[in-house]
């Protein structure tokens, strides 16, 4: 029979591993490994939860339209703003000058801490440490401006503000609807501490929205078991190996565990040997260290670096949890609304409030605010160059001064009275063009150990990871297209650009 092994249980797997199961026969079986002690331990938990629908840049522009329907569609069906938070967002840019305490916060103890990030970018360090300067595919890509090249991701190296990808008829088209600036309006953000003049709409409630990440995660888990897939949990895979001397034997992977199931009770090493046709590597930053260990001999390997971000999750009394309707109403709100929609096609109980994006800039500083339906607020954006990526998201070590100076932030954008829930720091995939990484890998670059054929016998192997901060958004499309991948089928959407690496 069939089967795959995915190795990461972050969102990219756990989304990949939900449609497979969805698109395969039954006699499919699917493996989800994850060597993190706790799931969902760095962006797949820790991020905002940012969702847009047409921010990107023309080669992933495909995969954001779909993954932006999918998730609407998701929440449609399973009460989605009851059970992972999501709504729809307005987004606003702030204008920094009025609010100078953003850019005076206080400094990180690490030198130039503020343009760590521009600093990897122009070819001084990368953030390894090592000079970028001799690397012809040091990420220049951008969003959807003309002179911002193809990728979608210079904003983000240079510190500046998200909001400069915007598509800039989205946000003509969002600003001549009035979405929300008036003060008088249920849909400004009472919650922060600025004027309405100093926000400038960048898009509507119908091309940007909010999920809680975490819960999201564990919703697809929840599906993914019950639809029959096998976590392995925490656990990592340590080798690719063939049955046999020929080349038609069993290809097999070895799943070792680790923590308290690393043994056996008589203190054997406890292992498990998966045939398997196909492997999919989603391990987002530890995707190279993944791709290594099984194929040491490769002659190529994904190129990945890694961003990391810190963030805070706060709560305000200006901005009580969002009223969500019960798994009955939601119901009851679909069916109306597939009976008779309205203007934006979208269900009542989604409609019902609005979440709020806000990104700011402040000379080379340029922190995200993003309120949810929980009644959380979320603010992050802080990306030191110098933090070196940990063996397992787990043991990601906090500088109490890059906290610091978030707080200073918070408290600037939304008073002193606010209650600290979360202080985290997490890490971003990003490839070498800037784009997202969702590709079949030539047998030919795996090397000459032992491989899994795939379900055509044209080799099985598939990577997808890359996304940078755009991990949550793209997150349901990556899944759908990689599934039709392993599948042999054709994918919903274009991801020619994506499949080169």
């Amino acid at each position: 029979m069939p089967t795959t092994v995915i190795l990461g249980a972050g969102i990219i797997g756990l989304s990949t591993a939900h449609h497979l199961s969805q698109l395969a026969p039954p006699a499919h079986k699917i493996h989800l490994v994850e060597a993190a002690p706790q799931l969902f331990a760095s962006a797949s938990g820790k991020a905002a939860g940012f969702i847009a629908k047409d921010w990107f840049a023309p080669a992933v522009a495909p995969l954001g339209n779909l993954s932006f329907i999918l998730h609407r569609a998701l929440a449609d069906k399973h009460n989605g703003r009851a059970r992972w938070g999501y709504s729809e967002s307005i987004s606003y840019s702030l204008d920094h000058t009025n609010y100078q305490d953003i850019a005076s916060a206080p400094s990180v103890s690490s030198a130039n801490s503020t343009s760590s990030l521009s600093t990897a970018a122009d070819g001084r360090a990368d953030p390894d440490g090592a000079s970028l300067d001799a690397n012809p595919d040091k990420i220049v890509a951008s969003g959807q401006s003309q002179d911002q090249g193809e990728g979608g991701l210079d904003w983000l190296m240079n510190n500046a503000s998200r909001a400069v990808v915007a598509d800039g008829d989205v946000v003509q088209k969002a600003q001549s609807e009035g979405s929300g600036v008036d003060s008088g309006e249920g849909e400004f953000p009472h919650w922060l501490r600025v004027s309405p003049d100093s926000l400038q709409v960048i898009s509507d409630r119908k091309s940007t929205a909010q999920v809680h990440p975490r819960q999201l995660c564990e919703f697809l888990l929840e599906q993914c078991l019950a639809a029959g897939v096998t976590l392995h949990h925490p656990a990592r895979a340590t080798k690719v190996w063939r049955e046999g001397s020929d080349a038609e034997g069993v290809t097999r992977i070895r799943v070792e565990y680790l923590g308290p199931l690393a043994t056996t009770s008589d203190g054997r090493a406890r292992t498990v040997d998966i045939a398997c046709d196909s492997i999919l590597i989603t391990a987002g930053c530890w995707s190279p260290q993944v791709y290594s260990t099984l194929f040491p001999n490769a002659s190529r390997m994904p190129r990945v670096s890694h961003l990391a971000g810190y963030s805070v999750t706060f709560k305000s009394k200006h901005w009580p949890p969002v009223r969500t309707p019960t798994h009955k109403q939601a119901l009851m709100a679909s069916n109306h609304s597939a009976s008779s929609p309205d203007a934006s096609g979208v269900p009542a109980f989604l409609q019902s409030s609005v979440c709020h994006a806000i990104f700011t800039h402040a000379g080379g500083f340029a922190p995200e605010i993003f309120s949810r339906a929980s009644g959380e607020i979320w603010l992050g954006g802080l990306n030191p160059a110098s933090t070196p990526l940990p063996e397992l998201p787990t043991d990601a070590q906090l500088d109490p001064k890059e906290v610091e100076r978030l707080l200073t932030v918070a408290h600037v954008l939304c008073g002193t009275d606010i209650e600290l829930h979360r202080q985290d720091l997490c890490f971003r995939p990003v490839s070498a063009s800037g784009r997202p990484i969702i590709t079949r890998l030539h047998e030919a670059d795996l090397g000459d150990g032992p491989k899994p054929g795939g379900h055509d016998g044209a080799g099985g192997v598939y990577v997808a990871t890359g996304h940078g901060p755009w991990g949550i958004s793209l997150s349901l499309g990556t899944g759908l297209v990689l599934a039709e991948l392993v599948l042999g089928q054709k994918t919903s959407a274009d991801i020619g650009a994506l499949m080169k690496w």
